[in-house]
């Protein structure tokens, strides 16, 4: 089920992203685990009190742009009120009310959505309060960002004006075994136009289903005897939000529909190539353990470019492949974290490759579902090691008594080791590169799991 998303709003300097950081602290799926995919912290997937959420900041306002603030912060706070479940509405406890304060404070009395009000920067108890009773949402939850004060009860507050719990929408039962996936990616990418090419005339096309996603729709339909449902993100541009905060719109679709999905179609622009954007999503699927296909789109452009060089086919076909293979290097390093992907090069203009999108969706899909058996997995664990063993420090070596795989969906493996913090990343990563190319085992995502154990006999052992 997409996850409850919980937006911070409020003018400039307030203190919005002092009191982000706070509340994500250390419990973070995709902030600070995975470098380089979402350091600028714009959302975060965040554990408060026991409930999941996706936490946003609709910081990011230069103050210097007078004539544009008033704005800006409003078509921040639309996207706010439109996308959210609830609204953590932030003003600075050592100043006034603004004429800003009562603009924010107005829509947000209109949309009807719960309001979580706080007064930042407040680090006194006898701070006095009187004046914020003006803005109509009662006496502000005084906190300290910087200083950790009421971030207890602030979290409080939030779960306390969340949505219960709900179970997925039901599915008919024929469509129960359906894969669903999800589209996703920036603006203007070609989500649309590949959504279209996917459920062509040819398709057994039922009646949409209403998604759990704010204004998603969840389209089944059937190829080569299989039944699918994707799950749309495109469509997201509104004539009332075309500006600059429109990222944090697609991001939070994003986030629901690869919550809901089973693989994930990564749209990126091959014209543009990788964006920052484009990492955080695929960071969030990275995170949540779903299997991806990266799907390079407009390649046709690319295409064309070659072809109007005047060479000769065989030349045109040569420029493409070294271009393919430039831009896979490059998507080496800027989504290094999504290598086990596969990726295509598609035009859902002219049809190229459109059909492949579901091939490699069906293939990721049962890649993430395969297990092994405990004791297939521990005599590739003895050849690996074999050939190149744990590492050690300060003279103790690191032993890896045992492993199993005790989940699917996506692939988690647990080893038992006699000291979980000999275990180095570049190990694991070693071990995981040597167990794909030993079973073959691509397209999805693993997790690994250190566990503490005492036993003697161990993996490598005779």
């Amino acid at each position: 089920m997409p996850k409850p998303v919980v937006a911070i709003v409020g003018k400039p300097n307030v203190g919005k992203s002092a009191l982000f950081n706070r509340l994500v602290g250390r419990r973070v799926a995709i902030v600070d685990e995975t470098p380089g995919v979402t350091r600028d912290r714009v959302m975060a997937e965040v554990d408060l009190l026991g409930r999941k959420v996706i936490l946003f900041d609709t910081g990011g306002i230069d103050p210097t742009l007078e004539d544009e603030l008033m704005a800006r912060v409003v078509d921040q706070v639309r996207i706010a009120i439109d996308e959210s479940d609830v609204i953590v509405f932030v003003v600075d406890g050592r100043e006034e009310p603004t004429v800003t304060d009562f603009e924010i404070a107005e829509m947000l009395r209109k949309s009807g959505k719960p309001v979580v009000f706080v007064a930042n920067k407040i680090d006194e108890p006898s701070t006095p309060m009187a004046e914020f009773w003006e803005l109509r949402f009662g006496s502000p939850l005084a906190v300290s960002a910087l200083h950790g004060r009421n971030i207890e009860r602030l979290k409080s507050a939030i779960v306390d004006e969340l949505p219960p719990p709900t179970p997925d929408e039901s599915l008919p039962e024929e469509w129960q075994d359906a894969i669903k996936i999800a589209i996703v990616g920036r603006p203007n990418v070609g989500k649309s136009s590949l959504l279209n090419a996917i459920l062509g005339e040819e398709r057994v096309i039922v009646s949409p289903i209403p998604g759990t996603t704010r204004d998603a729709i969840d389209t089944p339909f059937q190829w080569r005897d299989r039944k699918f449902i994707i799950i749309d993100t495109a469509g997201i541009r509104r004539k009332s939000q075309v500006r600059a905060p429109l990222e944090y719109y697609a991001m939070v679709r994003a986030f629901g529909a690869i919550d809901r999905s089973d693989v994930v179609v990564l749209v990126i622009d091959g014209v543009e190539g990788v964006t920052r954007q484009d990492a955080r999503i695929g960071g969030y699927a990275h995170e949540q353990g779903k299997p991806t296909v990266i799907v390079v789109s407009k390649w046709d452009l690319i295409r064309r470019k070659l072809e109007d060089e005047s060479a000769a086919p065989a030349q045109i076909r040569r420029r493409e492949k070294l271009l393919q293979s430039d831009f896979a290097n490059f998507l080496q390093r800027e989504l290094w974290f999504l290598n086990y992907a596969p990726v295509l090069y598609t035009s859902a203009v002219e049809r190229w490759n459109v059909e492949a999108i579901l091939e490699r969706a069906v293939y990721c899909y049962e890649q993430s579902r395969r297990r092994v058996t405990t004791g297939v997995l521990n005599r590739a664990l003895r050849q690996i090691m074999g050939e190149q063993p744990p590492p050690s420090d300060s003279g103790k070596q690191l032993k890896i008594y045992y492993a199993t795989q005790p989940e699917v969906a996506p692939p988690t493996f647990v080893l038992f080791a006699n000291d979980t913090e000999l275990m180095k990343d570049s190990y694991l990563r070693f071990l995981e590169k040597r167990l794909r190319a030993m079973f073959n085992w691509d397209g999805t995502p693993f997790r690994w799991f250190i566990r503490p154990s005492h036993k003697r006999a161990e993996v490598g052992g005779s």
